[in-house]
């Protein structure tokens, strides 16, 4: 694949920690990992606090995702949400209401239920008109959701969102991805550079193996097993004054080389 030049202009995390004195995903390096408190829930501004009962946590999780980054982005920009256990919680309530003696399930409780429930929901709230692409690559959908917007970006010459998003799955769904904390991460990318731009990517496909995360924040993340934070090695990366690669896995024979510069 030959190299294109790629520029970020915002990137977003939703993770816990107990550093909330600048962007997280520009402080890794002394973030702490923590937990979120007991009952936390994410609250998009675009859903109204009534409203949000409608929805299940990964989409807010992913409106949420979206709007940290939506400011940095034109009106023609694309999108691509990506998410490897999509919407378990409405699922598990579908489940619940098949072993009912009259199997009742509400119209919309089955519209909320398909992997692209959380894009929907966000272009409908925006008045979106672009496309918006979801995505699901197990532990690699970080990895090949930026493939993804970096080749639209690159082909188009629009820009994209991209917006990453799983919560913990309920039981018993939770027996067999043991996923343990909520997390959302977003970046804005553009094929010009603008005055908001931090760095750049040329990206390529490698036969290279994946990042490992260096700061203590991402290691304890990691250990949650959410796939949304396979992305915090471009972060770490991103967030340094250096410019280096970094490698995200792909499914199949080669990864995502990223080489970041910053501007």
């Amino acid at each position: 694949m030959t190299q294109t030049q790629i520029f970020v202009d915002a990137v977003s995390l939703i993770a816990p920690s107990k550093e909330h004195t600048e962007p997280l995903a520009k402080s890794l390096a002394t973030a702490n990992f923590t937990t979120f408190p007991e009952g936390w829930k994410p609250s998009p501004d675009s859903i109204p606090a009534r409203a949000r009962r409608r929805y299940s946590p990964q989409t807010l999780l992913a409106i949420q995702a979206a709007e940290n980054i939506a400011p940095a982005l034109a009106q023609d920009a694309a999108w691509v949400f990506g998410s490897a256990y999509g919407e378990g919680e409405t699922l598990q309530l579908i489940l619940e209401a098949l072993r009912g003696p009259t199997m009742a399930i509400r119209p919309t409780r089955f519209q909320n239920s398909v992997h692209n429930a959380a894009s929907g929901q966000w272009t409908i709230a925006q008045s979106i008109k672009t496309a918006a692409t979801s995505i699901c690559g197990a532990d690699h959908t970080a990895g090949s959701c930026l493939l993804k917007a970096l080749l639209q970006v690159q082909l188009e010459q629009r820009p994209v969102g991209v917006v990453l998003f799983d919560a913990p799955l309920p039981a018993p769904l939770d027996t067999s991805h043991r996923l343990t904390c909520p997390a959302g991460a977003g970046l804005a990318l553009s094929s010009r550079q603008s005055l908001q731009s931090f760095a750049s990517i040329a990206f390529s496909l490698a036969q290279r193996a994946e990042t490992a995360p260096r700061t203590r924040y991402a290691q304890a993340a990691l250990a949650t097993l959410n796939p949304v934070l396979s992305i915090l090695p471009l972060f770490e990366k991103l967030a340094e004054s250096d410019a280096g690669d970094v490698t995200l896995g792909l499914n199949g024979g080669m990864n995502l080389n990223l080489e970041v510069t910053p501007l």
